[in-house]
């Protein structure tokens, strides 16, 4: 790999654990960029680039909040996330982001930074914080691997292009052990380079088992997937003998074309249809996008499934049991397009309180229609009025734990290792930009060595009451982690670390492809509720 075309290839992404600063001067030659340097604090981005405006400011990585000046690649240096950010949205010369705030490595924009190709550290070291304002204006060298972080002076753009010249050490292995990557054998449901046009909707509910990319999307149909595979995975082991067996929860799919019934039974077709064709040239600049996507989203989030959506969906779940709806579109995780939390999915409702259902649904539905993912498709090149959405309903689930694994170690591409992330109570403190480290297990799949990379620190874990409203809301709890086995007891760490590395090798196995895992663990049983292809 050439460090001279640095945003064309594979960038490793990589975070830092709590307290471990960036470190200098070290240099990591194979993963290395040489790029301007653009410093952000207490929530704005500073730009000064030769050619630009010195005092250029914006508060948030945001589409648009980088001006079209700015034309040399730039590493930004944020104070503060939500996790809803898409980094190239905001601008595709950002390749590179240091956070000032430990999250999860595989929350959902540490996974669309490596989608989008963009390295991406954090540090929560005073001085190393200190350091970097004094770097402002220059061109820098960043870089990063498993072992540490490179930031360093570059003297001038001459200099960066003598070195960029030169093949970067190490450069043919990591192209190497990429391509083991590549693999041209996967499943259908791997193989999603273009959107599903959907010309006539369906009406009815789905069982889980039925849904198919062309009725449903990607995500339900890898669900219906997962639930054939749940029933064969008690009789499957790895050759350490640790079984690979896991559970799918309950789960059914209103899908696609039911909310354009219900726009139809409304009456509002009409002024949707005007405001989807409107937003197709909305100006960003004017506030335009801004107001045509709070009207759509004000239009459908009003819709609720029909009462014999309703009733269908009582056949498959008991009335009293707590559901989650979720998002599932045709327009998920397609080439050149992240996907990671750009749609809702709202937990904690029941069809016993079919007012508050419906409103769920139809923020789901409504969620295609938000900002990000207008701009999301937009860059994608996929036209407004070919996105449609379904949702896919499933059992609430009372974790103990909720983790994310990749069957392929995310930081060094080791296709030997799987890596997970693990947080206390429910998976959204994982998924979003939740401050904090949670527990990292990295798992040999050949000896079955489990190793621990970090114990988690999150000070609350949400979770579900069992009484209580179904609202759609979350509660907190205070962790005490002397009562957490995956701290105080490394015998459960390791077997758990163990069974996670067995499950992802089937599903790595079954699907052809290395694998991006969402589930969890209730009591002795392990959940799988999401599974896609790892994003490279």
């Amino acid at each position: 790999m050439r460090a001279s075309r640095p945003m064309q290839r594979l960038i490793v992404y990589v975070c830092r654990f709590l307290g471990k600063p960036l470190e200098y001067p070290r240099t990591v030659s194979e993963h290395t960029l040489r790029l301007k340097f653009v410093l952000g604090f207490l929530g704005a981005l500073f730009g000064v680039v030769s050619g630009a405006t010195p005092d250029t400011t914006v508060e948030r990585i945001a589409p648009g909040s980088l001006p079209s000046s700015m034309k040399e690649p730039v590493v930004l240096v944020v104070n503060k996330a939500d996790g809803d950010e898409e980094v190239k949205a905001a601008g595709d010369n950002i390749v590179g982001v240091v956070l000032l705030q430990e999250l999860p490595h595989l929350s959902h924009l540490g996974v669309r930074a490596r989608q989008e190709k963009v390295v991406f550290v954090t540090c929560e070291d005073d001085d190393t914080i200190k350091n970097m304002r004094l770097l402002e204006g220059k061109h820098v060298r960043l870089g990063a691997s498993s072992n540490n972080v490179d930031l360093s002076v570059v003297s001038n753009k001459d200099d960066c292009a003598a070195m960029s010249s030169e093949p970067s050490a190490g450069g043919d292995l990591f192209a190497q052990q990429f391509s083991l990557l590549t693999t041209d054998k996967k499943l259908e449901l791997s193989e999603q380079k273009s959107y599903t046009s959907v010309a006539n909707g369906m009406s009815g509910v789905l069982e889980l088992s039925e849904a198919s990319i062309e009725s449903s999307g990607a995500k339900a149909a890898a669900c219906g997937t997962l639930s054939v595979l749940s029933s064969m995975s008690n009789k499957v082991y790895n050759d350490q003998g640790t079984p690979a067996a896991f559970r799918v929860p309950a789960g059914a799919v209103i899908p696609f074309g039911s909310m354009e019934d219900a726009l139809k039974k409304s009456g509002s077709i009409k002024s949707y249809t005007n405001l989807l064709e409107r937003i197709e040239t909305a100006q960003i600049e004017n506030g335009e996008l801004d107001s045509l996507s709070s009207k759509l989203q004000a239009t459908v989030s009003l819709l609720s499934p029909s009462e014999e959506i309703i009733e269908s969906l009582k056949k498959t779940f008991d009335q009293n049991v707590r559901l989650i709806v979720r998002s599932t579109a045709n327009v998920e995780d397609l080439a050149g397009m992240s996907a990671a939390g750009l749609y809702e999915s709202i937990p904690n409702v029941s069809l016993s309180d079919p007012r508050s259902f419906g409103a769920a649904v139809g923020q789901v539905w409504a969620s295609l229609y938000t900002r990000r993912a207008i701009l999301s498709r937009r860059a994608a090149g996929v036209p407004q009025r070919d996105a449609k959405m379904a949702v896919l309903v499933q059992e609430m689930l009372q974790p103990d734990l909720s983790f994310v694994l990749h069957t392929i170690s995310p930081v060094d591409h080791d296709p030997k290792l799987v890596e997970a992330e693990v947080a206390p109570g429910l998976g959204e403190t994982l998924a979003s930009g939740t401050r904090g480290t949670p527990w990292r297990l990295s798992c040999h799949k050949l000896d079955g060595k489990v190793t621990t990379l970090a114990f988690a620190n999150f000070s609350e874990e949400l979770m579900v009451l069992n009484s209580g409203p179904t609202d759609g809301e979350m509660s907190r709890r205070t962790v005490d982690y002397s009562k957490k086995p995956l701290s105080v007891d490394a015998t459960f760490r390791e077997q758990f670390g163990q069974r996670l590395a067995a499950i992802g090798q089937y599903l790595e196995q079954k699907f052809g492809s290395a694998q991006d895992v969402e589930g969890c663990l209730v009591g002795p049983d392990i959940f799988i509720v999401q599974s896609r292809p790892q994003p490279q």
